[in-house]
């Protein structure tokens, strides 16, 4: 079979299963993760953002893949807001093609900070005409046709699956709306009651970010000298021995430099047994010796100082653990600068968890405050924790302005492999059900208002 058929089939296929799961998502938090995270089985992507529509246009990112929550404080979001809500884009009704050139003013500007060259635009719209949002897709990659041919006919079952999420929502309120008036006064107010005294029931605070696995005081390997990178000894994450072989810079320049030297110091050493059988008889001799044996001694300084670069040349390992880096192909015939890190080398046994919670789930948290980690390649695995530093100011990591929160594992159980990630859970101090609850309402009250 032709390859063509074979993808086609196989978008046929996964277009049939993510509308059947669609129609079975329970709610809108549900569908959402479903549309930005499992649509890449039908057509590789990027990046996938789902937009709900609002009221004159305008509307709200509510989902982004990758990513557990779309806080919209933050830049990329604030950024993709601006974007979608432009009437340009919300005018069309089929799939379309976007580029950085579609987007008008600083917001296509900065299209290349945030995205790749390439951006499909699928509309949500039921068969009634009713505009539930959109889908925006992106890859560096151009759409083919039959990509957005398939997006097409899966954006009609999302965006069946859509209202019937909601209309699900809608028909549980007017059930418990039912029941709850069929019902005589004494249960109402106890009802009343009830939910009152939920309010001032005591809970934990808690907080959900994303986490690394970093390790403890690691070993930074620096760059000797400016030169350019040759080889790579070592692979990342390979254990290394002290003494063991990291990298080497190249010698060519350095080689030809010390050349030069010799050849200087010959010449000079040369001259300067003219100049000592001369000054046996000619005094003016004597002061041309005194001379020489300056400059030798200046040259032979010289050509040692090569000799030094040459051997600092291969940097080996000064302590045992780990090589920590990137990739090897990204550093061999990169040129360096003294002192520029390279590599670093880590104690395996030694990590601590490194936490970006945003600055909108900041909360107050007692000293070692507990944190779980769920790492993304395990997630029935968990690790526990305590945190020993918080940083006091916020600053932008990842697109997001959040605060760096260090957490250390408990000692009795082995710790993660260093680079790992997940999703810690960070355990705050205890409050009531109501302020757990309405925390952020509160909080965006008191910004608008300035109570």
């Amino acid at each position: 079979m032709p390859v063509q058929g074979e993808k086609l089939i196989l978008g046929l296929s996964a277009l049939l299963q993510l509308g059947k799961r669609a129609f079975a998502a329970e709610n809108e938090t549900a569908l959402a993760f479903l549309v930005v995270n499992e649509t890449h089985l039908m057509t590789p992507y990027r990046q996938a953002v789902l937009w709900r529509h609002a009221e004159k246009g305008t509307g709200t990112v509510v989902a982004v893949s990758g990513s557990p929550e779309a806080n919209t404080r933050a830049p990329y979001i604030s950024w993709l807001t601006r974007v979608l809500n432009d009437a340009s884009i919300q005018k069309h009704k089929t799939p379309i093609r976007l580029t950085a050139a579609d987007i008008p003013g600083e917001d296509g500007e900065a299209w290349e900070q945030w995205f790749p060259a390439h951006a499909i635009w699928v509309p949500l719209i039921t068969g009634l005409a009713d505009r539930l949002g959109g889908l925006l897709l992106v890859k560096s990659v151009p759409w083919t046709d039959p990509e957005i041919k398939l997006l097409a006919k899966l954006a009609d079952s999302y965006a069946h699956a859509w209202e019937l999420v909601c209309k699900r929502a809608q028909s549980r309120g007017r059930v418990w709306q039912r029941l709850a008036g069929s019902r005589p006064d004494w249960f109402r107010w106890a009802l009343a009651a009830g939910v009152v005294l939920i309010f001032f029931l005591p809970v934990r605070q808690s907080a959900l970010a994303p986490a690394t696995v970093i390790a403890v005081d690691p070993a930074v390997v620096r760059a000797p000298l400016d030169g350019v990178v040759e080889r790579i000894h070592v692979t990342p994450n390979q254990e290394v021995k002290k003494g063991d072989r990291l990298f080497s810079l190249d010698g060519a320049i350095l080689r030809s430099r010390l050349e030069v030297e010799e050849r200087t110091l010959a010449m000079l050493e040369e001259e300067f047994r003219q100049i000592l059988k001369m000054a046996v008889s000619d005094p003016e001799s004597r002061v041309q010796k005194r001379i020489l044996e300056k400059s030798l001694e200046k040259q032979n300084a010289e050509a040692h100082g090569v000799r030094l670069q040459l051997q600092r040349l291969e940097v080996h390992a000064f302590r045992d653990g780990v090589a920590l880096f990137n990739d090897v192909h990204s550093w061999q015939g990169k040129p360096v600068q003294v002192g520029e890190p390279i590599m670093e080398i880590a104690d395996p046994a030694a990590s601590e968890l490194e936490i970006r919670l945003p600055v909108g789930d900041a909360m107050a948290m007692e000293p070692e405050a507990v944190v779980t980690l769920y790492p993304n390649l395990d997630p029935l695995t968990t690790w526990s924790g305590k945190v020993t530093r918080i940083a006091y100011e916020a600053r932008e990591l990842e697109g997001i302005l959040c605060h760096a929160i260090k957490a250390r594992f408990d000692p009795d159980t082995a710790p993660p492999r260093i680079g790992m990630r997940g999703t810690a859970k960070i355990q705050g101090q205890k409050t009531t059900v109501f302020y757990y609850l309405f925390r952020h309402p509160l909080t965006l009250l008191r910004q608008r208002l300035g109570l």
